[in-house]
């Protein structure tokens, strides 16, 4: 009998198809990716974000009449994206396990990676490129907003830029190593109510005395990290690890000397 299974075992592994190890086709990264991004965009759980961060900002600060509901909604489509990315890029790279499709990839001619690179270009094409139309409509309303006049520049929209580009790289390697559908939902929270958001905040204003340079370091530094470890999950190879490391090494330096000498 074990014999037998041994056979059975042998054979099975002499006549399964090996991934391919080719680099992934920028074509076949580029197809995918326009899919996943029209996914993305039209997925309920990113609409329905949009909908609860304008309930919620106005549960919280109301709508004066100061503001104008063009800011208003602005802001609100602003917040929702920043939550929305990490849920939604989590689900899209979820969706093969959810299917039960792994295994029937390893017949296709492009290699693993190319699964997780048109996951992350397709949160580039998708939530990134809507993230930089909102961020440039932020700019131009809630910039007119009295009081926030002073906060309001070109800084804090690149930085409302990179931090979405983050938070779904986030969610695209939490997927890829913790295949569970409380990953994204596990990430908002950690946000909210532990004090990881005030330790090292994505978004704050110059007023702060935030080192500008430094804090666009960390936003760039945190993607690239996530990334290097969203590849690794389909191959594990030095080089990865090693640039996942280094990235890491370099947003702790940039989150430390970022920081205000008073603090935030």
């Amino acid at each position: 009998m074990a014999v037998s299974l041994r056979s059975a075992i042998d054979d099975a592994r002499a006549s399964a198809i090996p991934s391919s190890d080719a680099f992934p086709a920028w074509r076949v990264v580029v197809a995918l990716g326009r899919i996943e991004a029209r996914r993305m965009l039209l997925h309920p759980v990113l609409l329905l974000t949009f909908a609860f961060s304008t309930l919620m900002l106005r549960a919280l600060i109301g709508a004066g009449p100061d503001t104008g509901i063009a800011a208003w909604l602005v802001a609100a489509v602003a917040l929702g994206l920043l939550i929305g990315v990490v849920l939604t890029a989590n689900v899209a790279a979820l969706r093969p396990r959810r299917d039960r499709v792994d295994e029937l990839y390893g017949s296709l001619p492009a290699p693993t990676e190319a699964r997780t690179a048109g996951v992350l270009g397709g949160m580039l094409l998708g939530p990134g490129v809507l993230a930089v139309l909102v961020g440039g409509l932020a700019y131009a309303t809630l910039g007119s907003v009295a009081n926030l006049e002073e906060y309001i520049d070109t800084f804090m929209a690149a930085q409302f830029v990179l931090s979405v580009v983050a938070l779904g790289t986030v969610g695209v390697a939490l997927a890829r190593w913790v295949p569970s559908l409380l990953g994204g939902p596990l990430v908002i929270a950690a946000h909210v109510f532990t004090g990881v958001i005030w330790i090292v905040p994505w978004i704050v204003p110059t007023t702060t005395g935030i080192d500008v340079g430094w804090h666009l370091v960390y936003l760039l530094a945190v993607p690239i990290f996530w990334s290097a470890l969203a590849f690794a999950r389909d191959r594990r190879t030095a080089i990865r690890f090693a640039v996942a490391g280094s990235m890491f090494a370099l947003a702790v330096l940039a989150a430390v000397l970022q920081t205000p000498a008073d603090g935030y």
